[in-house]
């Protein structure tokens, strides 16, 4: 299909499809890289304007990139394009996988979707949702652990005698974790097979349980979310409630159990040096994890240079 016959929209060419330019997803990009949500949007639609009265019609991703990269810089936003420049190159050259762990009801899948929108990444995935899969594909029976909830794992230990000084609490969550985890590391495996970026977010994400070969990847990127305050993390529960059809008193009954997991989540990201961020404020917090972000990106776009260089 002829997009240019059915729209008057600027073109934008990708490797695999075409598709028309948008405000909306250059201001995101260029939030993602420090910018003010209302500055962005004036740029992006300042950038619309040049390439109609250029008369372009059709553009490619790279060029595009290019003249926003020399707008930016004629409007002295250098450190701004610099870093909305390095989110690009890394995004074309690596697929992407960011890991966000935190306890029920931290805000994990809200942020994963704020990061999702910024970065441009098309997909999130959430543990539990891995987690329902398997259990379409593994009986009751077979691994009962697996029909539980994190928090209620422990009721369906078959050996509880193996505690020893380990709470019984933490001990069925690990165990339900190391069952997700198997579908968890396949999503990875497919990502980084396919070539595509991906955010994946739960309370299954604990910190030293991914097999070595994924911790030792640049390019996955695992982050942990907390509440310190108990208050505010029941006014969480309270507030999704609302909008979903989550039931608040079954995670009140639990919350004492919630909150043990949230510390030993938190107690295992300082134990591997996992970034842990206090999510209070949604804005804070993606600001936050964009830093991490960028930071990892920095570090693959020195070992990209290093390869061309060696490679010379």
């Amino acid at each position: 299909m002829d997009l240019k016959k059915i729209t008057d929209k600027i073109i934008v060419k990708g490797k695999n499809y075409d598709m028309p330019f948008s405000k909306g997803i250059l201001a995101r990009s260029l939030t993602a890289a420090g910018m003010k949500p209302s500055e962005a949007y004036n740029i992006a639609r300042e950038i619309e304007k040049m390439l109609k009265e250029r008369g372009v019609e059709i553009i490619t991703k790279d060029e595009i990139r290019k003249i926003v990269y020399e707008y930016l810089i004629s409007k002295n936003y250098d450190s701004i394009a610099e870093k909305y420049l390095l989110w690009r190159r890394i995004l074309k050259k690596h697929p992407i996988i960011i890991l966000i762990g935190g306890a029920s009801g931290v805000g994990t899948s809200t942020i994963a979707f704020e990061l999702a929108s910024r970065l441009g990444i098309p997909s999130v995935i959430g543990t539990d949702s891995i987690r329902e899969v398997m259990r379409r594909s593994i009986s009751r029976d077979l691994v009962p652990i697996l029909y539980e909830s994190s928090y209620t794992a422990w009721k369906a230990l078959r050996i509880p005698s193996e505690v020893n000084d380990k709470d019984i609490h933490i001990l069925g969550f690990e165990r339900h974790v190391e069952l997700v985890l198997v579908g968890v590391e396949s999503v990875i495996d497919r990502s980084l097979k396919e070539g595509l970026s991906v955010i994946i977010e739960g309370t299954h994400i604990l910190p030293g349980c991914l097999k070595e070969k994924y911790m030792k990847m640049p390019n996955i990127i695992t982050l942990v979310l907390t509440l310190s305050s108990e208050k505010m993390h029941k006014e969480r529960f309270a507030a999704r409630a609302k909008i979903t059809s989550r039931p608040l008193e079954r995670y009140l009954k639990h919350f004492e159990i919630i909150r043990k997991i949230n510390d030993y989540i938190v107690k295992k990201a300082y134990e591997y040096n996992v970034p842990v961020i206090e999510n209070i404020s949604i804005s804070e917090s993606v600001e936050k994890c964009l830093e991490v972000i960028t930071e990892r990106f920095a570090y693959l776009d020195k070992e990209d240079n290093r390869e061309v260089v060696k490679n010379r």
